[in-house]
């Protein structure tokens, strides 16, 4: 169903409560009916035609249905009817904060976090209101040595929903748990937990994604938030929780500073389609000093506005400037302010121009590619694990020159000049993008060497997802770009052709549904440890299948332990006989537990498996 308003989530959350126990148990089976019914836009908000007699009416204020009277149904059961329940799950869920504490959207370092993406989060803000100073809307400074009360209560609300989202698993999570989840992200954003509300929004989006088959679905995504939401809220309950509170709490806007006069070179541009419903463009630059600065478009919408935003006007100033072109040209900027993790503001007494740009073989870009690969890959893994305010602007990048081997499925394998062969995969998997074509594409491009921005991917081996390349050489294999391309292509915007690909001899560059072999002298490289791959397995499979599939037994802790992966081994030993255990009272009869102790197993074998894989990985890098 398409055209209806965004709701907010008390309205759900009151809406769902108003129903008798008896109807709540239909929800789900009313929300699959209701797809089909045909919806009317109007001024003031939407309607639907369930039947001849039968109409739910939503009105909005300021495009949002904001209280639950504001949607009504027209039949006899109306206010507590399964219609007006279903039209509302079936409304996209407004999860803004209020106007003066909003949270606007992070820069694209975490681009779904691996894309990073692992998506973006309304958590993190972009510029402050004309006429206010970045200090005034800090809200990080001078965090306090413990939670208050009232913040331990909402942390422990998202953790007693994140217990119960984790015992149904995918299978079991409809409607009314979705809606409990949402109610406590919103009181958790009401109290200042930023950091576990955006967490708890991305898996409540990746919930519904999984249910209703969307395509944009990914079960490693939902299980990295489920861990996310679980660790925090699990230690903000506490007392005194363990770490930095302000790295726990997380912010709901940046500080803005005022930068001096600024000579930004466009670098490259990058589309950002993110699971809590933001999409956009993210366009990276340098400095004279090589230092990265980024400037984001990203709104509310799906990847067909990330699709069209890189000719979007980039809000810096009034260059007249789109991302597509900036990546490509120069930008002077006074007047300008930025965030410390070098995000640039938009505010209005921001000055910019135009300025010539330079090529990636020229300084200042070129030093990117001059620093050592060690040292780029000890950045990288340290940047990822970094809170995202704290994560400076494309510091998970690397920059590297590389040789194309071949393709292999949808990967495509390179070697540098000290011999490492890496992988590159597709930065987002999105049909309106041209990513895969291009990497396929680049896969035929055997013996050509290119000069390559990705992102490091820190559970992978040796795993780069390829955004921009650009050629090394102007002889032998290689690419031949337009010159209005200005030496480099952007894989999320830019659609490479095979008449651009130069073999080298006379042999046909082979048809775009078939990739070129690889060289067969190189293995095919492994993207993870085949006995962490396994305990990965077990992970997901719980947030898919919920408490009940982990009960049944399954022979991955023995292959843990023939791989030494003692500590990994006896965390799912503990998980399992959580998940199996079943208190029974004084008659022998069974009680049902919180699920509290399964949680607790779950969430330290699904730490361990995280910091296992990405040690792996990091390994793979430095001998």
């Amino acid at each position: 169903m398409t055209g209806l308003p965004p709701v907010t989530a008390p309205v759900l959350a009151e809406a769902l409560e108003a129903l008798p126990a008896r109807l709540r148990r239909k929800v789900d089976d009313a929300v699959a009916r209701a797809a089909g019914w045909p919806v009317t836009g109007t001024d003031g908000g939407a309607t639907v035609r369930v039947d001849e007699a039968t109409t739910v009416t939503l009105v909005t204020a300021d495009g949002v249905v904001r209280r639950a009277a504001d949607a009504r149904c027209s039949c006899l059961l109306a206010p507590n009817c399964l219609h007006r329940m279903a039209v509302l799950a079936l409304a996209p869920v407004d999860d803004a904060a209020p106007v003066d504490d909003a949270a606007a959207m992070n820069d694209a370092a975490r681009v779904d976090d691996a894309a990073a993406g692992r998506p973006v989060d309304p958590a993190c803000a972009t510029e402050p209101p004309a006429g206010v100073t970045g200090d005034a809307v800090a809200e990080g400074a001078g965090s306090p040595p413990a939670p208050t009360e009232r913040q331990r209560a909402a942390a422990d609300g998202l953790w007693q929903v994140g217990v119960a989202v984790l015992g149904a698993g995918i299978v079991g999570c409809g409607v009314v748990l979705r809606t409990a989840l949402l109610r406590a992200v919103h009181e958790a954003r009401a109290n200042g937990l930023h950091r576990a509300a955006a967490a708890g929004t991305r898996v409540a989006a990746g919930l519904r994604a999984a249910r209703e088959g969307e395509p944009q679905h990914r079960l490693a995504d939902l299980t990295d938030d489920l861990r996310e939401l679980l660790a925090v809220s699990r230690r903000l309950r506490g007392e005194t929780p363990a770490g930095d509170l302000g790295a726990l709490l997380g912010t709901a806007r940046r500080t803005y500073d005022p930068q001096a006069g600024l000579r930004l070179y466009g670098l490259c541009t990058v589309p950002v389609v993110a699971d809590s419903g933001y999409a956009g463009v993210v366009t990276y630059l340098a400095d004279r000093d090589g230092r990265l600065w980024t400037v984001a478009d990203l709104a509310p919408g799906d990847a067909g506005r990330a699709a069209g935003a890189g000719d979007a006007t980039v809000a810096v100033g009034e260059s007249g400037l789109s991302h597509r072109q900036l990546t490509r040209a120069g930008l002077v900027v006074s007047g300008g302010t930025a965030s410390e993790s070098g995000q640039l503001g938009a505010g209005r007494a921001v000055r910019a121009a135009r300025a010539a740009g330079v090529g990636w073989a020229e300084e200042p870009l070129a030093g990117l590619w001059a620093q050592p690969l060690p040292d780029q890959v000890r950045r990288a893994f340290g940047a990822v694990t970094l809170p995202l305010p704290e994560r400076p602007a494309g510091a998970d990048l690397l920059f590297l020159t590389v040789r194309v081997l071949g393709g292999h499925d949808h990967t495509v394998l390179v070697d540098t000049a000290d011999g490492a062969v890496l992988t590159l995969t597709v930065a987002d998997e999105h049909a309106a993008l041209p990513h895969r074509a291009n990497l396929r594409l680049l896969g035929q491009a055997v013996g050509a060497r290119l000069r390559l921005v990705g992102r490091l991917d820190p559970t992978r081996r040796a795993t780069v997802q390829a955004l921009a390349v650009g050629p090394v050489d102007d002889d032998g294999p290689g690419l031949t770009l337009p010159a209005s391309w200005a030496g480099h292509a952007d894989l999320g915007y830019d659609r490479l052709h095979t008449s651009q690909l130069r073999t080298g001899d006379a042999a046909a560059v082979p048809p775009p549904d078939r990739l070129a072999a690889p060289d067969p002298a190189v293995p095919r490289p492994r993207l993870g440890d085949p006995a962490l791959e396994s305990l990965r397995r077990q992970v997901e499979r719980v947030v898919s299948g919920g408490r009940a599939i982990q009960a049944l037994a399954d022979p991955t802790e023995r292959k843990l332990r023939l791989a030494r992966l003692d500590l990994g081994a006896h965390l799912l030993a503990a998980m399992g006989s959580a998940a199996r255990a079943r208190p029974r009272d004084a008659f022998g009869r069974l009680t049902d537990d919180d699920g509290q102790a399964f949680a607790a197993s779950w969430l330290a074998l699904a730490v361990y498996e995280e910091a296992a894989a990405r040690a792996s990985a990091e390994a793979s890098w430095l001998p």
